[in-house]
């Protein structure tokens, strides 16, 4: 298998991220058994008493097509699909970097589009999308029959336009909508600062993208992280939904000794494929302790670079379990310029946990600051009276001056939302408008406990 075939890019609304880029001549398709055979006489059968006697009349594309999408629900995996010709074209056309649209990861998952995470600074992420949340609807369709071509167009569209989704959430009785304002998506990789009262150094890792330049910058992050006086480093993979394995690994290789398994893959009956082991090299950080942020919108990419750390004991993990999606699909291209994505192989970690289904768990699992239902309601309140963002835009900055007046806001609106909440909401607000702010660790919870965990391992 060639680096292009281990490449892995994951489907979703933004940025396609799938794995193995196999494509399979026709000529290899197996001729079907006497029980095949058997059936396929059959759904002919039935399609003809469709066409004929069904009291409405039916296109014959739509049975035939309805008949795929059930073979391949039968399989109960969400990231096996069929691709029609409007889905195989797109496919083509999903590694750009940058974009118009929401920023939103997403896997199909049971007919609803599951979000994996929202990027930071996106119209997803400031609208409080979080992973896991299910979009049942866009711009008032049912997301339930909707191929990825249309999916894809309709949450993507010109910079400024507008786009209602509704949205289920584990916890609520009922969805919710949302509305959103679609913007040029521009992600930046790599964010990192050195926090010299705890000598740590911080690196935020959006994606694992950019193949030509991210892994020589995140080295040279590092590089001056430690160069600047940093005793530890902490790697923030939270709401990650992954990218290329080559960067996983490289990362990997970064902070492990040679020969260290960092990732296998196996595949039908749990066969071993190939197993991805750190190499030789003198551009390494073995000395300095490392801690890694995970939680529910951590995906794949980041779930490989988190177990691969975590098992060979260069790492310990902080956050929350994350999302669980390690599994490798191959496209094979149909007739008629159709083609379908099965899922050939999953990714194992160095102690032979699949990560598919079941995510990293944390070594230590620390909870965030987050909202109660009623404080959501007050904010909610405030968007539909159109007071944040105002409030926003006569306030750039993220200080105590802020927060006492947003404070004010709020008595005059009567309404009641707790101090750290606030806090949290306005600064992370701001840092979606200003540039790169250092993490505020009394805010950050997880980061603080992060934190605290590596320094006694100086």
């Amino acid at each position: 298998m060639t680096r292009n075939q281990e490449r892995i890019l994951w489907v979703c609304a933004s940025v396609l991220f799938l794995t193995a880029w196999i494509f399979s001549p026709l000529e290899k398709a197996k001729a079907i058994s006497s029980d095949g055979e058997t059936y396929l006489q059959i759904l002919h059968e039935v399609v003809s008493y469709i066409e004929n006697d069904f009291v409405d009349p039916i296109e014959e594309k739509k049975i035939y097509t309805g008949a795929i999408h059930g073979a391949l629900h039968s399989l109960g995996d969400p990231h096996s699909r069929f691709l029609d010709k409007d889905d195989f074209q797109e496919l083509q056309n999903e590694t750009k970097g940058s974009f118009g649209g929401i920023g939103v990861e997403v896997s199909f998952q049971e007919g609803a589009f599951v979000i994996i995470s929202p990027l930071e600074g996106t119209p997803a992420w400031k609208a409080g999308l979080l992973p896991h949340d299910r979009i049942t609807e866009i711009n008032g369709k049912s997301t339930k029959n909707l191929s990825l071509a249309d999916s894809i167009s309709m949450m993507r569209g010109e910079v400024g336009s507008s786009l209602s989704m509704k949205i289920e959430r584990k916890g609520l009785r009922d969805p919710f909508n949302v509305s959103l304002v679609r913007e040029l998506i521009k992600i930046q990789y790599i964010r990192s600062a050195f926090l010299p009262e705890t000598k740590t150094g911080y690196i935020k890792l959006a994606q694992f993208m950019g193949r030509e330049n991210t892994e020589k910058e995140f080295t040279e992050n590092i590089r001056k992280l430690v160069d600047s006086g940093a005793k530890n480093i902490v790697i923030d993979l939270r709401m990650n939904p992954g990218g290329l394995l080559d960067l996983a690994i490289q990362i990997a290789d970064l902070f492990l000794p040679p020969n260290k398994e960092i990732v296998s893959v196996r595949g039908r009956g749990g066969v071993l494929i190939r197993t991805f082991k750190s190499e030789k090299s003198a551009d390494k950080f073995l000395d300095v302790p490392v801690v890694v942020l995970v939680n529910g919108g951590s995906a794949s990419a980041s779930e490989i670079l988190a177990g691969a750390l975590q098992d060979n004991k260069r790492a310990k993990v902080v956050g929350t379990q994350s999302f669980g999606k390690g599994s490798v699909q191959s496209i094979f291209p149909l007739s008629h310029g159709t083609g379908v994505a099965i899922t050939i192989q999953k990714y194992f970690t160095p102690s032979g946990k699949s990560i598919h289904g079941t995510g990293i768990t944390p070594d230590l699992v620390v909870q965030p600051i987050t909202a109660t239902d009623e404080e959501k309601f007050a904010f909610d309140k405030l968007q539909k009276k159109n007071k944040l963002r105002p409030f926003l835009n006569e306030h750039t900055e993220f200080n105590e001056d802020t927060v006492r007046d947003f404070q004010k806001l709020l008595e005059s609106e009567k309404v009641s939302i707790g101090d750290s909440v606030v806090r949290l909401y306005l600064f992370s607000e701001l840092k979606s408008v200003a540039p790169f702010q250092k993490p505020n660790t009394e805010l950050d919870l997880q980061l603080k406990e992060a934190i605290q965990l590596v320094s006694k391992e100086q």
